[in-house]
């Protein structure tokens, strides 16, 4: 799986420099695209993100056949709620407080949830801090965009609040 990440690098495990978990906070990455902006916004308007909560980052994770992402919960370098869409396949998500790795790919859990092509998924409460959650193997090529708001204890010390995304009403 390859990851393009925006408003904040992140990492998920210690990095070569020493960098632990979560957002590097002495690295530049590019600010959100307009696309972006224009989503988060009307996920904002809609209702589905509150506005308290307008994204600041964003993860873009492109899968080929077979990749996957392990069990994990999501750092609190972020706050909740956060979101994926989903867009060229469908595939499924897995949720559980013990997801079971069976091979590579493969991964056995109490509560398995479709994607759909388009979906938005809403990442809150004990579905975000409790239950890991895991994507298996994807039997086809996709997409998907995390979007999600940094913590402003663990910003980027030269992050700068976009101006379009900054007090958006619905």
């Amino acid at each position: 799986r390859v990851t393009i990440q925006f408003g904040c690098c992140y990492n998920y495990a210690v990095d070569k420099n020493g960098n632990p978990p979560g957002i590097v906070r002495d690295e530049e990455v590019d600010p959100l695209p307009p696309l972006f902006k224009k989503m988060i916004k009307r996920m904002v308007r809609w209702h589905v993100l509150p506005t308290s909560c307008v994204p600041d980052s964003c993860i873009v994770n492109i899968y080929d056949e077979g990749d996957c992402i392990p069990p994990h919960i999501d750092h609190h370098d972020f706050v909740r709620p956060f979101c994926t869409v989903s867009f060229l396949a469908e595939c499924k998500i897995l949720f559980g407080t013990t997801l079971k790795i069976i091979n590579p790919g493969e991964f056995s859990g109490p509560f398995s949830l479709p994607l759909p092509l388009g979906s938005v998924l809403i990442f809150n409460g004990n579905g975000a801090d409790v239950a890991k959650h895991c994507v298996p193997s994807v039997p086809a090529k996709r997409i998907s965009i995390t979007f999600r708001k940094m913590d402003v204890s663990k910003l980027p010390y030269r992050y700068t609040p976009d101006p379009e995304l900054v007090g958006i009403e619905c």
